[in-house]
């Protein structure tokens, strides 16, 4: 690469592979045979990344993913089975705040330790300690030996050395998850004034409000594989979907089928059929564009009479968080009760849910007497969206003025 690439990090075709033993035993066994018996694991397949030079890049996944790898094996902690990783500049990692101290070294000889483990002269450190000192901010305890410090001296000490050799890569891996609060402002100052300088910042947090917040683009990295990359918005937009989704297989056993299961003694008086979600055009569909209309309807047959008969409908998330429930008592939503067949059909008007997975619930009520028939049991339709509009489950437009 050349001074005047607009890539700060190049990785192309990484992967990174490893075994995985059910012992120790088993491991060190496996060293004196001509074949393996642990496990094949791939922690990172095929990756292809360019991180622009002036960027703020998120990288997000769930644990395990793949995102610790990648960075180590961009710092040089690991080495890639396969694939190569050029990098522009120097890099200071805050992979593990405290890694590199001695317990028995005091704060002040543990920075020039850390520094030597970072390639940095001890020339420069001289020039940066009382910088190092004040933004550790850890008192009398700097000449103390480290082994008496607690997990958020060393954190603050560990930072404090990352973010004052100058870096022009600084890759941050769930550091704000240690220290008190005031300590985390400290850090994200620290940050931002390396983002105002054009330095890159690769940045790693379960946070995803903080995410948000601070960075400009993003990579969503699952199983070992790029899923997304690009602007932050629509890379987040499609983590969090995502996210739901998972919480929400982990909270309910799923029915072999969307149908409604209803009791044999209420299909004796209402039996429901032929229920069906279509686009305007009247196609029959499960995925709609933002802001579309939404229709379904279906057949119910009135077998025994019933009065004052009403539908309801309600919307959930892929969590099965309620976004909204129709009234079930409006008597607008009166329909047709007597004997025979009938159909309904129901259009939501350009409803404002941002892009993700849905479930609808639908259900026939006749209130004076408590009974009801379902129609539609959490079936599963999706949002579509081509410009990014935010995050969460709906579109809340806005205006302001200066004044």
């Amino acid at each position: 690469m050349t001074a005047s690439s607009p890539n700060a990090i190049r990785v192309r075709n990484l992967t990174k592979s490893y075994r995985i033993y059910d012992s120790s035993l088993g491991r060190a066994l496996d060293a004196f045979r001509r074949t393996p018996t642990g496990r094949a694991f791939t922690a990172l397949d095929d990756v292809t990344l360019d991180f622009p030079r002036g960027e703020v890049i998120a990288i997000v996944g769930k644990n395990g993913s793949g995102k610790s790898t990648l960075l180590k094996i961009i710092t040089g902690v690991t080495s890639a089975t396969s694939g190569t990783v050029e990098v522009e500049g120097r890099i200071s990692a805050m992979l593990e705040l405290t890694s590199g101290f001695d317990p028995e070294l005091t704060g002040v000889e543990n920075v020039y330790l850390k520094a030597v483990s970072m390639g940095i002269a001890r020339t420069e450190i001289d020039e940066r300690m009382e910088a190092i000192i004040e933004f550790a901010d850890i008192g009398e305890h700097i000449t103390q030996p480290v082994r008496t410090y607690s997990s958020g001296m060393k954190s603050r000490l560990g930072f404090a050395v990352s973010v004052n050799v100058d870096p022009d890569i600084l890759i941050v891996d769930e550091v704000l998850a240690v220290g008190d609060d005031v300590f985390k402002l400290k850090c994200i100052d620290a940050m931002e004034e390396f983002r105002r300088q054009g330095k890159t910042i690769l940045f790693v947090s379960h946070s995803l409000f903080t995410v948000k917040a601070f960075c400009t683009l993003g990579v969503w990295i699952d199983r070992g594989r790029i899923i997304e990359q690009g602007e932050l918005g629509p890379v987040v937009l499609a983590y969090e979907d995502f996210l739901r989704a998972e919480r929400a297989r982990t909270k309910r056993i799923r029915a072999d089928s969307d149908d409604v299961d209803t009791p044999q003694e209420k299909r004796d008086i209402i039996e429901v059929s032929g229920f069906a979600m279509r686009d305007a055009a009247g196609d029959t569909t499960t995925t709609f564009c933002y802001g579309e209309d939404i229709v379904f309807e279906f057949d119910y047959t009135v077998k025994r009479p019933v009065e004052a008969l009403t539908f309801c409908y309600t919307i959930r998330n892929a969590e099965q968080l309620e976004v909204y429930m129709a009234d079930k008592r409006n008597p607008a939503n009166t329909v047709d009760s007597s004997p025979g067949t009938h159909h309904l059909r129901v259009r939501l008007k350009s409803p404002n849910l941002l892009a993700g997975e849905y479930l609808l619930s639908g259900e026939l009520w006749n209130n004076d007497a408590g009974f009801y028939v379902g129609y539609s049991n959490k079936r599963p339709f999706r949002i579509e969206q081509q410009d990014y509009l935010g995050t969460g489950i709906t579109y809340v437009g806005h205006e302001f003025a200066n004044e």
